[in-house]
């Protein structure tokens, strides 16, 4: 058990980078150049952009499924509630803003 929640909250925190990362790409999105360096720029849109909402989704199906099977959490509430905010925001943005 304690093996499974130093995974969970390994990823919970890979999921909280990727998200910060996301609205980085977002901003960049809308500003051109901000970032002189390509290769960041590229490094962040991939960690941003792609692994952000499957990692996040990851990390939210397994907080789901503890949740379901009544199990703790023992992670900070803050880390959990922001990821799940976070994935309100990727799904807003991938899916419900392109028109």
């Amino acid at each position: 058990m304690k093996f499974f929640m130093k995974g969970l909250l390994f990823l919970s925190r890979l999921a909280f980078i990727c998200n910060l990362l996301f609205f980085v790409c977002l901003v960049l999105q809308r500003t051109h150049d901000l970032i002189g360096n390509r290769e960041l720029e590229s490094m962040i849109g991939v960690l941003g952009w792609i692994l952000a909402p499957f990692v996040n989704l990851a990390v939210n199906s397994w907080y789901a499924v503890l949740l379901i099977r009544k199990r703790p959490i023992l992670l900070p509430v803050w880390l959990a509630v922001a990821n799940f905010l976070f994935l309100l925001v990727e799904i807003f943005v991938h899916f419900i803003l392109p028109v």
